[in-house]
Order: C-alpha cells, then sequence, then structure tokens
C-alpha cells in the first residue's frame, strides 16, 4: 500500500473537497447566503434538499458507469467546480439553488469512480483500511471549511472560487496519481445484478432514510441556529464546526466497532448518538458546551453510522455489496432531502427546540426492533463481498 500513498492522499484529498467543502459546506455558508439573499428556512432548507437529490442522481449514475473510473472522477470534479463556481457568481436565490444543486452532483460522482480505483490499485489486504482512509476525507474537508468561511465570512464568493480551484487540483491529483500506479493489482469483477437482490435491504433502507432525515438538521441549520439564536461569534461557530469535522475524522474507523460489537449494537449506538448530539445543539444553542459536544458527537456517530451501513449491506448481500452500499447511502441522501424540507419548515412555525427534537425523534424510531430485526447480530469479516465498499 505504501508505494499507492500518493494516490490514496490524492483520493482523501477529492473526497475532502467535493463532500467536506462543496457537499457540506453549505450549511457552513447559510449565514452569509441569508444575509445576502435575505432566505427563510424553508427556502435553505428546500436549496439544501435540491443538492442532496442531486447526489442521489448522480450516484446512481456513476455507479452504472463502474467500467470507467476515470471518467466518474473527472466528471466529480468537474461537476463540482461548475457548482462552486456559480455559488461564486451567485447574484440571486434561484442562481445559487441551481449552483447547489450541481455542485452536490459532484459529490455523488466521487465516491463510486474512487471505490473501483481503489480496488484496481490497492491489494486486497489494505482495500478496507485505504477506503477508511479516503472515507475520512469529509471529515478533513469539514475541517477545512470551518477556518475558510471564519477569513472569508463577508467574502465568502471568495471562498467558492478558492473551493472550485481545489476541486480542479484534486481531481487532476487523482488521474495524475493513478495513471502512475501503471499496474492493475487486481481485477474488479461484479456478479450479475438484479433490483431484487436488494429486497433483504429493505429495513436497512428505512433505517438509513430516517438517519438521513435526523441528520439534515446539523448538516443544513446548525451552524446559522448557533449564530442566530445562541449568539455565538462567528470563531466560536467556526469552532463548532471544526469539532464536527476532527471527530468525522475519527468516526470513519467505525469497522473495528461492527467487527467487535456486532450490526446492531452498532447501529443503536450510532444511532442513539447522533439523536442526543441533535438534540444537544437544538435545546441549548447559546450553552457553549453542550454545543461543542453536540458537534464532536455529531460528527463522530455520522461516519461511524455510516460505516454501519456499509456493513449491514456487504454482511447481508455479500455477492453484490457494492450495490448494496450505493443503495442504502442513496437512500441515506433521500433522507437528507427530506429531512432539509421538514426541518426548514418546522422552523418558519415553531421554536428551534422542537424542530431539532424532530430530527433527534427521527434517529429514534430508526431503532425500532421491527427495523433492526433483520440485522445480522455479527458480521463475518472473511465474508467475501463483489468489489469493495465505500460511504460518505
Amino acid at each position: 500500500m505504501r508505494a499507492r500513498l500518493p494516490f490514496i492522499f490524492s483520493a482523501t484529498a477529492l473526497i475532502a473537497a467535493t463532500y467536506g467543502l462543496t457537499r457540506f459546506g453549505y450549511g457552513l455558508f447559510v449565514p452569509a447566503f441569508s444575509r445576502s439573499f435575505d432566505l427563510t428556512p424553508a427556502v435553505t432548507g428546500t436549496i439544501s434538499s435540491g443538492s442532496f437529490l442531486a447526489y442521489c442522481v448522480a450516484a446512481a449514475t456513476a455507479y452504472r458507469m463502474a467500467d470507467a473510473p476515470r471518467l466518474t472522477v473527472l466528471l466529480a470534479g468537474a461537476i463540482a467546480s461548475v457548482g462552486s463556481i456559480g455559488v461564486a457568481l451567485s447574484g440571486s436565490a434561484m442562481v445559487l439553488a441551481v449552483s447547489m444543486l450541481v455542485a452536490g452532483a459532484g459529490a455523488g460522482f466521487a465516491s463510486p469512480g474512487l471505490v473501483t480505483l481503489i480496488d484496481e490499485k490497492v491489494t486486497s489486504a489494505a482495500t478496507a483500511r485505504a477506503q477508511a482512509v479516503v472515507n475520512s476525507g469529509t471529515g478533513f474537508g469539514v475541517v477545512i471549511a470551518g477556518p475558510l468561511a471564519l477569513v472569508l465570512t463577508d467574502q465568502w464568493r471568495t471562498a467558492w472560487w478558492i473551493i472550485a480551484v481545489l476541486n480542479i487540483a484534486t481531481t487532476a491529483a487523482v488521474l495524475i496519481t493513478a495513471k502512475q500506479s501503471t499496474e492493475r493489482t487486481r481485477a474488479v469483477g461484479h456478479a450479475a445484478f438484479r433490483l431484487t437482490d436488494l429486497k433483504p435491504l429493505r429495513h436497512a433502507a428505512v433505517a438509513a432514510l430516517l438517519a438521513g432525515m435526523s441528520s439534515a438538521a446539523v448538516w443544513t441549520f446548525s451552524r446559522s441556529l448557533v449564530t442566530r439564536e445562541g449568539q455565538m461569534s462567528e470563531t466560536e461557530a467556526t469552532i463548532f464546526w471544526g469539532f464536527l469535522g476532527m471527530a468525522g475524522i475519527a468516526g470513519a474507523f467505525s469497522g473495528d466497532l461492527v467487527t467487535k460489537w456486532g450490526l446492531r449494537t452498532g447501529w443503536i449506538t450510532t444511532a442513539a448518538l447522533m439523536g442526543v448530539a441533535t438534540f444537544l445543539i437544538g435545546a441549548w444553542p447559546s450553552n457553549i458546551i453542550a454545543v461543542y459536544l453536540g458537534g464532536a458527537v455529531f460528527g463522530a456517530s455520522y461516519v461511524a453510522l455510516s460505516g454501519v451501513l456499509i456493513a449491514w449491506a456487504t454482511d447481508t448481500i455479500p455477492r453484490h455489496g457494492a450495490a448494496g452500499t450505493a443503495a442504502l447511502f442513496i437512500t441515506l441522501a433521500l433522507g437528507q432531502a427530506v429531512g432539509a424540507l421538514l426541518i426548514g419548515a418546522l422552523l418558519e412555525i415553531t421554536n428551534p427546540l422542537w424542530a431539532f427534537a424532530t430530527a433527534a425523534a427521527l434517529a429514534g424510531t430508526s431503532l425500532s426492533p421491527a427495523l433492526l430485526g433483520t440485522a445480522p447480530t455479527r458480521q463475518d469479516p472473511q465474508r467475501a463481498i463483489e468489489g469493495p465498499v465505500t460511504g460518505r
């Protein structure tokens, strides 16, 4: 794996740019966007919802392009860059909304392309570790986004120009380092797949949908909440976002948790912690300890929850692990789209406590025994799966 380090580093950087900065960066800049375009919470949620939906469409499209991973990566960087440039040039809320929709699609293309490239370039024994490292790029991107927003809080257009450049640079780095890895480590095979093969994951899909709806509250509205309702300074709000990102990096190593505790316990732990963290932020937005603790717990639990979804898919339908994981992550993003609309609407008609409490309750609903009853009690790390899987 050491010989592949430049490629792994570049792939991690691309995930940081397309996910941590471009896809999730929207929530960080919501206060600035609201001041510039007079956005209401409902409009803010609608824009976020569109971005998540674009991600779903792009991810589904990219999965069908598994045999062309370099093209998929190129599309990821190009689309994310175009969307970021559109944000920087936005002169109205409509242009901003369309640009965020395009930017969100870029992240949807990134993961499938990188999954296949990692499978090609990294030995079988090191694939899981490589996927975990690349997966942590989301946390790195979130950490970088915080200081960027702080330094350029009144020049958010400049910040999005920088994000566009980072998307271009990291895409180029991946394509160059992948080409330098001239030898294909192993062939990538795919068992014949039909949509009916996903049927055993129907309960997992409902759990992912509910978790996605819950997570939208923090990803879309938390920073504007702590600055507007909590009266936190820009510096304090940026530190909150940094805690979220740094904890997310630690949460990327959720495989050990699943292997040791099993899928059910892993899901119960991560979803419950995510719900508690969401409630903490919504209930005490002016309490710096509650907000920082909530941000850290949310970041770690959200990324760890993503890892549990990967294990749930690969252990339930091992011959189609990649397809199962893609389906669950599209469902997670679909939940985020619905959740952004729901929480935005609630913030229009009620106070933040009830809106965030609703989001926390959605996480709790995903713990229903009816959903978890079909989850394997243990994950077999030796179980063969169809290709690599990952989730962001």
